[in-house]
């Protein structure tokens, strides 16, 4: 994996990720991290995120039910229920409890006020306040809307819920993954509001247009600041749109300037050392990295990255040992449970033991749980297997090089895997194509 594995994580760092929010109690963003995997660990992320998120909601709705605000109380259980089965034991336990509270509150004061309150003529109107929102039908944008803004500063919060319905109907289409009708909707609202330029920029990244999303991005910087929206820092964000259309000086420019205000903040932190990384200058990632690490020492990205840097700079003792400490970093001896095994670490790790004849014991042991975190083994696992093959002595090891190479093209970095590991298998191959012209 290149240096974009940091900005762009594999499925295994996501579902790392995605435990890691689910201890600190961030159920919806572990739910996002893992969206579109399809793995036991991922099911095992979204059913855990879903019991959090249904017990919040049971707790509010029973808490605005023992308040007499029972309309609320529906709204928090109807929300509950849509994050598990049908039948849930919990769910028809708070529904009893809301019912006994409805038996027991004392009648409206004023049936006339009551009866308003419900009409859906009167649900429909624009909402005056924060506050309002939960009011609303279940089915209304503003509410699903309100929802995603929580993890939002409360400043910006209140102007994107000020700018009304069809505002929140255009981002329920960036959600709905109609990402450019939302940009031709939200473009309406960015001149006025510089606070709907950050949705903007989301639906623009999404739909691909890279200038457009640094734009708004800078534009929404300039205006109210550089934040925390959702989980995701803006001026990360903006140095990922950056680096991915391939201004790396720019990104890396970008963040540097930020972190003057944020020095401690772990998205930017982390971003400098990937783009450093990118941009080749190898001693200076890896030394920004290892002080992120001690910020974050489960981080398994920024293991891979020190590695990475090692490798590249000839230190591969050295690379080994830093991926040893990462994947140790739950406990002693790496198997303590508490996060998952990262297998692309491991691979690498494996690797490099085999490739330089190192620990041949600690190479299997690796490659035995490589084996039981994937479902199907493939190129990488098969090189794995002609190093032990190679290293054993064992006369079909040039073989199965040769085999390997069968598929991969010119340039690809596998070739100088197998050029340097069996020069001979490269030579065999390189061989025929000589002497045919």
């Amino acid at each position: 994996m290149g240096w974009l594995s940091w900005l762009f994580p594999s499925p295994e760092d996501r579902v790392a990720s995605a435990n890691k929010q689910l201890v600190r109690g961030e159920y919806a963003r572990a739910r996002l991290d893992v969206e579109g995997i399809e793995s036991p660990e991922a099911d095992e992320v979204r059913r855990a995120a879903g019991e959090g998120l249904k017990h919040i909601n049971l707790e509010l709705a029973v808490g605005y039910a023992t308040a007499g605000e029972f309309d609320r109380s529906a709204e928090h259980v109807k929300l509950a229920a849509g994050f598990v089965r049908s039948g849930d034991p919990d769910i028809r336990a708070a529904r009893r409890r809301i019912r006994e509270l409805r038996a027991a509150a004392p009648p409206a004061e004023n049936p006339k006020e009551l009866q308003l309150a419900n009409d859906p003529r009167i649900q429909a109107a624009e909402v005056t306040s924060e506050d309002d929102v939960w009011s609303l039908p279940p089915e209304d944008p503003r509410l699903q809307y309100a929802m995603a803004l929580e993890g939002y500063p409360v400043e910006i919060r209140a102007r994107l819920m000020a700018l009304g319905h069809d505002f929140a109907q255009a981002v329920g289409q960036l959600t709905a993954g109609e990402a450019t009708a939302a940009i031709e909707r939200l473009g309406a609202y960015v001149e006025a509001e510089p606070a709907a330029r950050w949705e903007r920029a989301r639906a623009a990244h999404a739909a691909g247009n890279l200038g457009l999303a640094a734009s708004d991005l800078r534009a929404f910087g300039d205006a109210l600041g550089h934040q925390v929206l959702g989980g995701m820092h803006s001026s990360a964000m903006l140095g990922r749109v950056l680096a991915e259309g391939g201004r790396l000086p720019e990104a890396l420019e970008a963040v540097e300037a930020a972190l003057v205000d944020s020095p401690r903040e772990l998205q930017l932190l982390g971003l400098r050392a990937s783009l450093l990384e990118g941009l080749g200058r190898w001693a200076e990632a890896d030394e920004a990295a290892r002080e992120v690490v001690r910020l974050a020492p489960r981080d398994m990205g920024l293991y891979k990255l020190m590695a990475r840097c090692r490798v590249r700079a000839g230190k591969r003792v050295e690379a080994m040992q830093v991926l040893e400490s990462g994947l140790g970093s739950c406990c002693a001896t790496g198997r303590c449970g508490s996060q998952p095994f990262d297998v692309e670490a491991g691979r690498m790790l494996a690797r490099l033991y085999l490739e330089d004849r190192l620990e041949p014991a600690r190479a299997e042991e690796l490659m035995a749980r490589i084996r039981g975190a994937i479902q199907q083994p493939g190129w990488h696992e098969a090189y794995l297997d002609a190093l032990v093959a190679r290293n054993g002595g064992d006369p079909t090891a040039t073989a199965k090089a040769q085999e390997l190479l069968e598929g991969v093209e010119a340039g690809d970095p596998r070739q100088a895997l197998i050029a340097e590991a069996f020069p001979e298998a490269s030579t065999a191959k390189a061989a025929p194509e000589l002497t045919s012209g």
